[in-house]
Protein backbone atom coordinates (compact mmCIF):
# COMPACT_ATOMS: atom_id res chain seq x y z
CA UNK A 1 0.00 0.00 0.00
CA UNK A 2 1.38 3.40 -0.94
CA UNK A 3 1.81 6.22 1.53
CA UNK A 4 -1.43 8.18 1.90
CA UNK A 5 -1.76 11.80 2.92
CA UNK A 6 -4.91 13.21 4.52
CA UNK A 7 -5.28 16.97 4.84
CA UNK A 8 -5.79 17.65 8.54
CA UNK A 9 -7.60 20.96 8.03
CA UNK A 10 -10.15 19.31 5.75
CA UNK A 11 -10.57 16.42 8.21
CA UNK A 12 -11.23 18.78 11.13
CA UNK A 13 -13.83 20.65 9.07
CA UNK A 14 -15.52 17.34 8.24
CA UNK A 15 -15.60 16.38 11.93
CA UNK A 16 -17.11 19.73 12.93
CA UNK A 17 -19.72 19.48 10.17
CA UNK A 18 -21.35 16.62 12.09
CA UNK A 19 -20.36 13.75 9.80
CA UNK A 20 -20.76 10.34 11.44
CA UNK A 21 -17.91 7.90 12.02
CA UNK A 22 -19.06 5.85 9.02
CA UNK A 23 -19.33 9.02 6.96
CA UNK A 24 -15.71 9.94 7.68
CA UNK A 25 -14.52 6.42 6.84
CA UNK A 26 -16.38 6.53 3.54
CA UNK A 27 -15.22 10.06 2.66
CA UNK A 28 -11.54 9.22 3.12
CA UNK A 29 -11.69 5.50 2.21
CA UNK A 30 -10.09 4.46 5.49
CA UNK A 31 -10.70 1.70 8.02
CA UNK A 32 -11.98 2.09 11.57
CA UNK A 33 -8.47 1.54 12.95
CA UNK A 34 -7.02 4.15 10.61
CA UNK A 35 -9.64 6.66 11.72
CA UNK A 36 -8.74 6.01 15.38
CA UNK A 37 -5.11 6.76 14.55
CA UNK A 38 -6.05 10.00 12.82
CA UNK A 39 -8.04 11.10 15.85
CA UNK A 40 -5.02 10.46 18.04
CA UNK A 41 -2.77 12.55 15.77
CA UNK A 42 -5.24 15.45 15.72
CA UNK A 43 -5.35 15.46 19.51
CA UNK A 44 -1.56 15.36 19.72
CA UNK A 45 -1.12 18.47 17.58
CA UNK A 46 -4.00 20.29 19.27
CA UNK A 47 -6.11 20.52 16.11
CA UNK A 48 -9.22 19.28 17.91
CA UNK A 49 -10.42 18.99 21.47
CA UNK A 50 -11.42 15.65 22.97
CA UNK A 51 -15.01 16.89 23.35
CA UNK A 52 -15.26 17.37 19.57
CA UNK A 53 -14.47 13.74 18.74
CA UNK A 54 -15.89 11.97 21.81
CA UNK A 55 -19.02 10.92 19.90
CA UNK A 56 -16.84 9.43 17.13
CA UNK A 57 -14.37 7.40 19.19
CA UNK A 58 -15.12 3.69 18.92
CA UNK A 59 -14.72 1.68 22.14
CA UNK A 60 -12.18 -1.11 21.85
CA UNK A 61 -13.35 -4.49 23.05
CA UNK A 62 -11.05 -6.47 25.35
CA UNK A 63 -8.26 -8.22 23.44
CA UNK A 64 -9.38 -6.60 20.17
CA UNK A 65 -6.80 -6.67 17.37
CA UNK A 66 -5.85 -3.99 14.86
CA UNK A 67 -5.53 -5.41 11.35
CA UNK A 68 -3.23 -4.25 8.59
CA UNK A 69 -5.49 -3.44 5.62
CA UNK A 70 -2.78 -4.60 3.22
CA UNK A 71 -1.60 -8.03 4.44
CA UNK A 72 -4.03 -8.80 7.29
CA UNK A 73 -1.39 -8.97 10.05
CA UNK A 74 -2.90 -8.23 13.47
CA UNK A 75 -1.56 -6.19 16.37
CA UNK A 76 -2.86 -5.61 19.89
CA UNK A 77 -2.29 -1.84 19.64
CA UNK A 78 -2.78 0.79 16.96
CA UNK A 79 0.21 1.00 14.60
CA UNK A 80 1.58 3.43 12.03
CA UNK A 81 3.44 0.97 9.79
CA UNK A 82 3.02 -2.80 9.48
CA UNK A 83 6.17 -4.67 10.50
CA UNK A 84 5.17 -7.62 8.30
CA UNK A 85 4.66 -5.99 4.91
CA UNK A 86 5.91 -2.44 5.54
CA UNK A 87 2.62 -0.81 4.62
CA UNK A 88 1.84 2.58 6.13
CA UNK A 89 -1.59 2.84 7.71
CA UNK A 90 -2.09 6.60 7.32
CA UNK A 91 -0.30 9.90 7.74
CA UNK A 92 -1.59 13.38 8.39
CA UNK A 93 -0.43 16.38 6.43
CA UNK A 94 0.17 18.55 9.51
CA UNK A 95 -0.58 21.86 7.83
CA UNK A 96 -2.95 22.98 10.58
CA UNK A 97 -0.50 23.32 13.41
CA UNK A 98 2.69 21.32 13.09
CA UNK A 99 2.95 22.01 16.80
CA UNK A 100 3.36 25.70 15.94
CA UNK A 101 0.49 27.47 17.67
CA UNK A 102 1.07 30.61 15.65
CA UNK A 103 -0.48 28.78 12.67
CA UNK A 104 -3.61 27.95 14.65
CA UNK A 105 -6.16 30.77 14.62
CA UNK A 106 -7.32 31.71 18.09
CA UNK A 107 -10.98 30.69 18.46
CA UNK A 108 -13.54 33.28 19.44
CA UNK A 109 -14.81 33.03 23.01
CA UNK A 110 -18.21 31.81 21.81
CA UNK A 111 -16.57 28.94 19.91
CA UNK A 112 -14.69 27.82 23.02
CA UNK A 113 -17.87 27.92 25.09
CA UNK A 114 -19.82 25.98 22.46
CA UNK A 115 -17.52 22.98 22.96
CA UNK A 116 -18.96 22.53 26.45
CA UNK A 117 -22.20 20.77 25.59
CA UNK A 118 -23.69 18.26 28.03
CA UNK A 119 -26.78 16.29 27.05
CA UNK A 120 -29.24 13.63 28.13
CA UNK A 121 -28.02 10.20 26.96
CA UNK A 122 -24.45 11.51 26.69
CA UNK A 123 -24.43 12.91 23.15
CA UNK A 124 -26.48 14.30 20.26
CA UNK A 125 -26.99 10.81 18.86
CA UNK A 126 -28.64 9.73 22.18
CA UNK A 127 -26.65 6.48 22.19
CA UNK A 128 -26.43 6.33 26.00
CA UNK A 129 -22.71 5.63 25.56
CA UNK A 130 -20.35 7.45 27.94
CA UNK A 131 -16.58 7.72 27.46
CA UNK A 132 -15.91 7.16 31.17
CA UNK A 133 -14.74 4.35 33.42
CA UNK A 134 -18.01 4.15 35.30
CA UNK A 135 -18.53 1.75 38.20
CA UNK A 136 -17.19 -1.68 37.32
CA UNK A 137 -17.18 -2.88 40.92
CA UNK A 138 -19.57 -1.24 43.36
CA UNK A 139 -17.72 0.14 46.38
CA UNK A 140 -19.77 2.87 48.04
CA UNK A 141 -22.56 5.40 48.04
CA UNK A 142 -20.71 8.68 47.59
CA UNK A 143 -23.76 10.78 48.47
CA UNK A 144 -27.51 11.12 48.00
CA UNK A 145 -29.47 14.36 47.70
CA UNK A 146 -33.05 14.60 48.97
CA UNK A 147 -35.78 16.40 47.02
CA UNK A 148 -39.48 16.78 47.76
CA UNK A 149 -40.73 14.51 44.96
CA UNK A 150 -39.92 11.68 42.58
CA UNK A 151 -36.72 12.08 40.55
CA UNK A 152 -37.43 10.59 37.13
CA UNK A 153 -35.24 12.98 35.15
CA UNK A 154 -31.60 12.10 34.52
CA UNK A 155 -28.70 14.11 35.87
CA UNK A 156 -26.59 16.03 33.35
CA UNK A 157 -23.08 16.73 34.62
CA UNK A 158 -20.50 19.40 33.94
CA UNK A 159 -17.05 19.29 35.54
CA UNK A 160 -18.33 20.45 38.95
CA UNK A 161 -22.12 20.31 39.01
CA UNK A 162 -24.98 17.86 38.41
CA UNK A 163 -28.25 19.35 37.13
CA UNK A 164 -31.58 17.55 37.47
CA UNK A 165 -35.29 18.12 38.07
CA UNK A 166 -37.76 16.71 40.57
CA UNK A 167 -41.50 16.23 40.74
CA UNK A 168 -41.44 18.80 43.55
CA UNK A 169 -41.24 21.38 40.73
CA UNK A 170 -37.62 22.35 41.37
CA UNK A 171 -34.53 22.23 39.19
CA UNK A 172 -31.39 21.58 41.25
CA UNK A 173 -27.68 22.26 40.75
CA UNK A 174 -25.67 20.03 43.09
CA UNK A 175 -21.92 19.86 43.67
CA UNK A 176 -20.52 16.59 42.34
CA UNK A 177 -17.82 16.30 45.00
CA UNK A 178 -20.04 16.86 48.05
CA UNK A 179 -23.68 16.43 47.01
CA UNK A 180 -24.50 19.86 48.43
CA UNK A 181 -26.88 22.22 46.66
CA UNK A 182 -25.33 25.10 44.76
CA UNK A 183 -28.60 26.68 43.58
CA UNK A 184 -32.17 25.79 42.66
CA UNK A 185 -34.91 27.15 40.43
CA UNK A 186 -38.61 26.65 41.18
CA UNK A 187 -41.47 26.10 38.73
CA UNK A 188 -45.19 25.45 39.24
CA UNK A 189 -45.25 21.77 38.31
CA UNK A 190 -43.27 18.52 38.14
CA UNK A 191 -39.99 18.52 36.19
CA UNK A 192 -39.53 15.14 34.53
CA UNK A 193 -37.45 16.30 31.56
CA UNK A 194 -33.66 16.16 31.65
CA UNK A 195 -31.65 19.31 31.02
CA UNK A 196 -29.12 20.30 28.38
CA UNK A 197 -26.13 22.54 29.12
CA UNK A 198 -24.28 24.55 26.45
CA UNK A 199 -22.18 27.68 26.48
CA UNK A 200 -22.79 28.42 30.14
CA UNK A 201 -26.58 28.18 29.69
CA UNK A 202 -28.97 25.50 30.91
CA UNK A 203 -32.11 24.47 29.00
CA UNK A 204 -35.03 22.39 30.31
CA UNK A 205 -38.72 21.77 29.74
CA UNK A 206 -41.53 22.32 32.22
CA UNK A 207 -44.97 20.78 32.82
CA UNK A 208 -46.33 24.31 32.35
CA UNK A 209 -45.50 24.06 28.64
CA UNK A 210 -42.27 25.99 28.29
CA UNK A 211 -38.60 25.61 27.46
CA UNK A 212 -36.64 27.66 29.98
CA UNK A 213 -33.09 28.96 29.60
CA UNK A 214 -31.11 29.69 32.77
CA UNK A 215 -27.61 30.86 33.57
CA UNK A 216 -25.89 27.59 34.52
CA UNK A 217 -23.65 29.37 37.04
CA UNK A 218 -26.31 31.00 39.21
CA UNK A 219 -29.69 29.75 37.96
CA UNK A 220 -30.95 33.18 36.88
CA UNK A 221 -33.43 33.05 33.97
CA UNK A 222 -32.45 34.27 30.51
CA UNK A 223 -35.59 33.56 28.47
CA UNK A 224 -38.65 31.33 28.16
CA UNK A 225 -40.33 30.05 25.00
CA UNK A 226 -43.91 28.82 25.24
CA UNK A 227 -45.27 25.63 23.71
CA UNK A 228 -48.93 24.61 23.79
CA UNK A 229 -48.45 21.63 26.08
CA UNK A 230 -46.08 20.21 28.74
CA UNK A 231 -42.45 19.69 27.71
CA UNK A 232 -40.97 16.38 28.87
CA UNK A 233 -38.54 16.09 25.95
CA UNK A 234 -34.89 16.86 26.70
CA UNK A 235 -33.43 19.49 24.34
CA UNK A 236 -30.76 18.75 21.75
CA UNK A 237 -28.27 21.58 21.28
CA UNK A 238 -26.13 22.14 18.21
CA UNK A 239 -24.54 25.46 17.28
CA UNK A 240 -27.22 28.17 17.80
CA UNK A 241 -30.18 25.81 17.66
CA UNK A 242 -32.10 23.98 20.38
CA UNK A 243 -34.58 21.22 19.46
CA UNK A 244 -37.29 19.86 21.76
CA UNK A 245 -40.68 18.17 21.64
CA UNK A 246 -43.94 18.99 23.39
CA UNK A 247 -47.21 17.32 24.34
CA UNK A 248 -48.82 19.65 21.80
CA UNK A 249 -47.47 17.28 19.13
CA UNK A 250 -44.78 19.61 17.78
CA UNK A 251 -41.03 19.41 17.50
CA UNK A 252 -39.62 22.91 17.98
CA UNK A 253 -36.39 24.41 16.70
CA UNK A 254 -35.45 27.64 18.51
CA UNK A 255 -32.54 30.03 18.74
CA UNK A 256 -30.73 28.98 21.91
CA UNK A 257 -29.42 32.52 22.40
CA UNK A 258 -32.74 34.39 22.20
CA UNK A 259 -35.46 31.72 22.32
CA UNK A 260 -36.87 32.84 18.94
CA UNK A 261 -38.71 30.00 17.18
CA UNK A 262 -37.09 29.11 13.85
CA UNK A 263 -39.62 26.44 12.89
CA UNK A 264 -41.88 23.74 14.30
CA UNK A 265 -43.06 20.43 12.88
CA UNK A 266 -46.49 19.01 13.70
CA UNK A 267 -47.05 15.30 14.38
CA UNK A 268 -50.23 13.47 15.29
CA UNK A 269 -49.39 12.82 18.94
CA UNK A 270 -47.44 13.77 22.05
CA UNK A 271 -43.70 14.24 21.52
CA UNK A 272 -41.93 13.20 24.72
CA UNK A 273 -39.06 11.69 22.71
CA UNK A 274 -35.81 13.63 23.01
CA UNK A 275 -34.59 14.46 19.50
CA UNK A 276 -31.37 12.88 18.23
CA UNK A 277 -29.16 14.50 15.58
CA UNK A 278 -26.77 12.97 13.05
CA UNK A 279 -25.40 14.20 9.71
CA UNK A 280 -27.69 17.24 9.57
CA UNK A 281 -30.84 15.27 10.36
CA UNK A 282 -32.99 15.34 13.48
CA UNK A 283 -34.83 12.16 14.43
CA UNK A 284 -37.55 11.69 17.07
CA UNK A 285 -40.64 9.66 17.94
CA UNK A 286 -44.26 10.53 18.60
CA UNK A 287 -47.26 8.98 20.31
CA UNK A 288 -48.86 8.81 16.84
CA UNK A 289 -46.78 5.58 16.47
CA UNK A 290 -44.32 7.16 14.04
CA UNK A 291 -40.66 8.14 14.04
CA UNK A 292 -39.79 11.22 11.99
CA UNK A 293 -36.55 12.29 10.33
CA UNK A 294 -36.29 15.98 9.43
CA UNK A 295 -33.72 18.28 7.89
CA UNK A 296 -32.19 19.90 10.98
CA UNK A 297 -31.87 23.29 9.26
CA UNK A 298 -35.29 23.65 7.66
CA UNK A 299 -37.58 21.16 9.42
CA UNK A 300 -38.42 19.55 6.08
CA UNK A 301 -39.50 15.92 6.47
CA UNK A 302 -37.06 13.39 5.00
CA UNK A 303 -39.01 10.28 5.96
CA UNK A 304 -41.34 8.79 8.55
CA UNK A 305 -41.37 5.24 9.91
CA UNK A 306 -44.51 3.68 11.37
CA UNK A 307 -44.37 1.32 14.36
CA UNK A 308 -47.16 -0.57 16.08
CA UNK A 309 -47.45 1.71 19.10
CA UNK A 310 -46.48 5.08 20.63
CA UNK A 311 -42.78 5.97 20.63
CA UNK A 312 -41.97 7.76 23.89
CA UNK A 313 -38.21 7.16 24.00
CA UNK A 314 -35.43 8.62 21.91
CA UNK A 315 -33.93 6.99 18.83
CA UNK A 316 -30.30 5.94 19.29
CA UNK A 317 -28.34 6.85 16.16
CA UNK A 318 -25.19 4.93 15.25
CA UNK A 319 -23.38 3.94 12.05
CA UNK A 320 -26.11 5.35 9.83
CA UNK A 321 -28.93 3.53 11.62
CA UNK A 322 -31.72 4.74 13.91
CA UNK A 323 -32.51 2.25 16.68
CA UNK A 324 -36.15 2.70 17.67
CA UNK A 325 -38.20 1.18 20.49
CA UNK A 326 -42.00 1.24 20.62
CA UNK A 327 -44.82 0.49 23.03
CA UNK A 328 -45.70 -2.45 20.76
CA UNK A 329 -42.67 -4.19 22.27
CA UNK A 330 -40.47 -4.03 19.18
CA UNK A 331 -36.94 -2.71 18.71
CA UNK A 332 -36.14 -1.75 15.11
CA UNK A 333 -33.09 -0.66 13.14
CA UNK A 334 -34.01 1.88 10.45
CA UNK A 335 -31.69 3.25 7.76
CA UNK A 336 -31.15 6.97 8.33
CA UNK A 337 -30.95 7.71 4.60
CA UNK A 338 -33.99 5.84 3.33
CA UNK A 339 -36.16 5.31 6.41
CA UNK A 340 -36.36 1.61 5.60
CA UNK A 341 -36.35 -1.09 8.24
CA UNK A 342 -33.23 -3.26 8.39
CA UNK A 343 -34.30 -5.58 11.21
CA UNK A 344 -36.89 -5.92 13.95
CA UNK A 345 -36.69 -7.60 17.35
CA UNK A 346 -39.90 -8.48 19.24
CA UNK A 347 -39.53 -8.32 23.03
CA UNK A 348 -43.25 -9.16 23.50
CA UNK A 349 -43.63 -6.43 26.11
CA UNK A 350 -44.07 -2.64 26.07
CA UNK A 351 -40.87 -0.61 25.64
CA UNK A 352 -41.22 2.98 26.85
CA UNK A 353 -37.51 3.76 27.38
CA UNK A 354 -34.77 4.70 24.94
CA UNK A 355 -32.40 2.05 23.57
CA UNK A 356 -28.66 2.20 24.20
CA UNK A 357 -26.11 1.25 21.53
CA UNK A 358 -22.42 0.38 21.78
CA UNK A 359 -19.90 -2.48 21.53
CA UNK A 360 -21.81 -3.86 18.56
CA UNK A 361 -25.00 -4.32 20.54
CA UNK A 362 -28.28 -2.58 21.29
CA UNK A 363 -29.66 -2.67 24.84
CA UNK A 364 -33.21 -1.99 26.01
CA UNK A 365 -35.58 -2.72 28.90
CA UNK A 366 -39.29 -3.58 28.83
CA UNK A 367 -42.35 -3.66 31.07
CA UNK A 368 -41.83 -7.37 31.78
CA UNK A 369 -38.73 -6.32 33.69
CA UNK A 370 -36.30 -7.71 31.12
CA UNK A 371 -33.03 -6.08 30.07
CA UNK A 372 -32.22 -7.33 26.58
CA UNK A 373 -29.10 -7.15 24.39
CA UNK A 374 -29.33 -7.75 20.62
CA UNK A 375 -26.75 -7.73 17.85
CA UNK A 376 -26.50 -4.24 16.36
CA UNK A 377 -26.26 -5.52 12.76
CA UNK A 378 -28.80 -8.34 12.78
CA UNK A 379 -31.14 -7.79 15.73
CA UNK A 380 -30.43 -11.32 16.97
CA UNK A 381 -30.88 -11.69 20.74
CA UNK A 382 -27.57 -12.11 22.59
CA UNK A 383 -28.82 -12.26 26.17
CA UNK A 384 -31.74 -11.36 28.39
CA UNK A 385 -31.79 -10.64 32.13
CA UNK A 386 -34.92 -10.71 34.27
CA UNK A 387 -35.34 -8.08 36.99
CA UNK A 388 -38.08 -7.89 39.60
CA UNK A 389 -40.17 -5.08 38.11
CA UNK A 390 -41.09 -3.12 34.97
CA UNK A 391 -38.36 -1.04 33.36
CA UNK A 392 -38.84 2.57 32.28
CA UNK A 393 -35.17 3.51 32.84
CA UNK A 394 -33.15 3.88 29.64
CA UNK A 395 -29.94 1.82 29.83
CA UNK A 396 -26.56 3.55 29.82
CA UNK A 397 -23.21 2.13 28.76
CA UNK A 398 -19.61 2.71 29.82
CA UNK A 399 -16.49 0.53 29.73
CA UNK A 400 -18.15 -2.86 29.10
CA UNK A 401 -20.87 -2.31 31.71
CA UNK A 402 -24.53 -1.59 31.00
CA UNK A 403 -26.44 0.26 33.72
CA UNK A 404 -30.22 0.15 34.08
CA UNK A 405 -32.81 0.83 36.77
CA UNK A 406 -35.94 -1.18 37.53
CA UNK A 407 -39.18 -0.73 39.44
CA UNK A 408 -37.87 -3.47 41.78
CA UNK A 409 -35.90 -0.62 43.47
CA UNK A 410 -32.48 -1.68 42.18
CA UNK A 411 -29.95 -0.15 39.82
CA UNK A 412 -28.15 -2.92 37.94
CA UNK A 413 -24.61 -3.10 36.56
CA UNK A 414 -24.35 -5.90 33.95
CA UNK A 415 -21.59 -7.26 31.72
CA UNK A 416 -22.18 -6.11 28.13
CA UNK A 417 -21.06 -9.40 26.61
CA UNK A 418 -22.91 -11.91 28.79
CA UNK A 419 -25.47 -10.00 30.84
CA UNK A 420 -23.87 -11.38 33.99
CA UNK A 421 -24.64 -9.26 37.05
CA UNK A 422 -21.59 -7.34 38.25
CA UNK A 423 -23.50 -5.66 41.06
CA UNK A 424 -26.84 -4.13 42.01
CA UNK A 425 -27.60 -1.18 44.28
CA UNK A 426 -30.71 -1.09 46.49
CA UNK A 427 -32.84 2.05 46.89
CA UNK A 428 -36.14 2.78 48.64
CA UNK A 429 -38.23 3.26 45.51
CA UNK A 430 -38.63 2.40 41.81
CA UNK A 431 -35.70 3.53 39.65
CA UNK A 432 -37.26 5.08 36.54
CA UNK A 433 -34.51 7.65 35.95
CA UNK A 434 -31.94 6.85 33.28
CA UNK A 435 -28.44 6.54 34.80
CA UNK A 436 -25.68 9.02 33.94
CA UNK A 437 -22.02 8.00 33.95
CA UNK A 438 -19.47 10.58 35.07
CA UNK A 439 -15.81 9.60 35.53
CA UNK A 440 -15.79 6.69 38.00
CA UNK A 441 -19.33 7.36 39.21
CA UNK A 442 -22.93 6.70 38.24
CA UNK A 443 -25.72 9.15 39.07
CA UNK A 444 -29.42 8.27 38.96
CA UNK A 445 -32.72 9.46 40.37
CA UNK A 446 -35.31 7.44 42.23
CA UNK A 447 -38.98 7.62 43.17
CA UNK A 448 -37.87 7.77 46.82
CA UNK A 449 -37.05 11.43 46.11
CA UNK A 450 -33.26 11.09 46.04
CA UNK A 451 -30.55 11.64 43.47
CA UNK A 452 -27.84 9.05 44.12
CA UNK A 453 -24.15 9.11 43.24
CA UNK A 454 -22.39 5.75 43.59
CA UNK A 455 -18.79 4.68 43.10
Amino acid sequence: MSLRTINAKELVEAIRSGLSRQGLMTKYSISSEELQLLFRRLLQVGAVQESEIRRLIAPVLPHADFECPECGATYHEAFDQCSQCGAFVATIEAEICELDTRKCPTPRVEEIVDDEVHLFRGNLQRTGMYESQGVRQLSELKWKFKTGGWVSSSAVCTTKLAFFGSWDGTLYAVHLDTGEKDWSFSTNGPISASVAVAGGKLYFGTSEGALVCLNAVNGLPSWTVRAEGPVTSSPAIIERKAYFGSSDGNLYCVDRISGQIFWKFKTGGIVSSSPAILDGKVCFGSYDTKVYCLDASTGEKKWEFKTGGPVSGSPALNEGMAHIASWDGTLCAVDMKSGREKWKYASKSKISCSPCVGYGRVFVGNSNGEIVAVDERTGQEKWKVQTGGPIASSPALAYFTVYCGSADRFLYGLDVNTGAEKWKFKTEGPVNSSPTVFDNYVLFGCDDGYLYMIA
